[in-house]
């Protein structure tokens, strides 16, 4: 059986591999536009009034070019953060090595 993590366990699983003092020169534009974007999403999830319903979560979120949070999320983490991570970084992601073997709740039926 698959264990359960918390979101805080997933985002943060093998982060300790990478160097503290590790940096990387960045677009400011794209920085902001994940800023905006993250700070969109808090915006939105910190208040539970704002998505009373699934329908409300729907909403917010909308779909590929429909200029709500999917579309700007899928634009921060596809576009805009791809380009920020070093290249060894890139490959690691992409080969799962800080990928869990946990799930998240959510996952569960």
């Amino acid at each position: 059986m698959t264990s359960i993590a918390t979101i805080k366990e997933l985002v943060e699983f093998g982060l300790g591999d990478i160097p503290e003092n590790l940096t990387v020169s960045v677009s400011v534009r794209d920085l902001v536009y994940v800023h905006q974007v993250l700070g969109e999403l808090n915006r939105f999830f910190h208040q539970p009034m704002h998505y009373p319903t699934l329908e409300a979560v729907a909403d917010f979120l909308g779909s590929s070019g429909s200029g709500g949070g999917y579309e700007v999320l899928s634009e921060a983490y596809y576009k805009k953060l791809g380009n920020m991570l070093p290249e060894d970084i890139q490959e690691k992601l992409h080969d799962g090595l800080f990928d869990s073997d946990k799930v998240p709740q959510y996952f569960q039926s």
